[in-house]
């Protein structure tokens, strides 16, 4: 291989990222609209310019080789700079006009919304659904601008205003011989299996799955689930039991589903996050906005 200088391609850098995530190059072909021969070519033509081998083939699987782990890393990084670049030209050609703000299902953001449109009326408000295995992110690559997101979010790279904290209710069959009780406690629910969050960072599934329990034993594995309604349709089937904040529960009430408050599980935080390298005028007027609304930021709150 020549190993010599070469200058990175974004195109190649999204091909390699599609066949790294899948580990299958028909999978990564299909998904990028390209022939699986063209995508082959291209991925050899990347190792050749890198002067390394980036996976490991056979005619049963493909693999990273740790110079691949170490370049899946920096191209996520690189394409994620790449596209905040161009989020903040657009937007200054744009003249500002415009606040992208991220929020996650059941968010509370009525106040700051209104706190920040007092003081900038102008600025039209571009509301953005963040989810828990991108939330991080779409904050650093400008798909959002400024984030409401349940802590914790896996970058060193964002700011984060502490805005408040809420129960977890554990999400069970209306049949489960729990169902009835007004709360339950994690010792309660040992022997279910836990719907897992797909995607989500280990940290971030510690926390808002009660994972591992406070004695230190780990979870029966259950399936996972992407949304609100994969959730739903599992817990119905009794494939499994999940923990969800105490605010989703509250706007998903079912007459075949029961929440109940968790005694023994810590609270989650819900936060404002924004990328911190260099927030432009707007998103330190929507934090400082925000931080005005901020009543009591220590509280748990819980539904009527």
């Amino acid at each position: 291989m020549d190993g010599g200088q070469t200058d990175l391609d974004l195109r190649r850098l999204r091909s390699f990222v599609a066949v790294a995530e899948r580990l299958h190059f028909g999978q990564a072909a299909a998904a990028l609209h390209v022939t699986q021969p063209a995508l082959s070519r291209q991925i050899q033509q990347l190792e050749h310019d890198l002067g390394v081998v980036l996976f490991h083939r056979s005619s049963r699987e493909v693999a990273l080789t740790p110079a691949g782990e170490q370049f899946l890393h920096d191209s996520r990084e690189l394409l994620a700079a790449a596209r905040a670049a161009r989020n903040r030209v657009r937007r200054i050609a744009a003249g500002e006009g415009v606040l992208k703000v991220g929020f996650m299902l059941s968010s509370d953001i009525t106040a700051p919304l209104h706190a920040f449109s007092a003081r900038r009326p102008q600025v039209r408000i571009e509301l953005v659904r963040l989810r828990w295995w991108s939330q991080a992110t779409d904050l650093l690559d400008g798909t959002a601008d400024v984030g409401f997101v349940r802590l914790p979010v896996d970058s060193g790279r964002l700011r984060v205003l502490p805005l408040y904290r809420e129960r977890l209710c554990a999400v069970l069959p209306v049949r489960h011989p729990l169902a009835g009780e007004a709360t339950v406690g994690l010792r309660d629910l040992a022997d279910e299996p836990l719907l897992r969050y797909a995607g989500a960072a280990p940290a971030w599934s510690a926390v808002w799955n009660a994972d591992p329990r406070p004695d230190g034993t780990p979870w029966r594995r259950g399936p996972d689930v992407h949304d609100m309604e994969e959730i739903l349709a599992y817990v119905r089937a009794g494939s499994g039991v999940v923990f969800v904040p105490e605010s989703v529960a509250a706007v998903f009430p079912r007459p075949d589903i029961a929440y109940l408050p968790v005694t023994d599980a810590p609270p989650g935080e819900v936060a404002l996050a924004w990328a911190g390298e260099r927030p432009s005028p707007l998103v330190e007027t929507f934090v400082d906005a925000t931080r005005t609304t901020l009543t009591e930021p220590d509280a748990t709150r819980t539904q009527p």
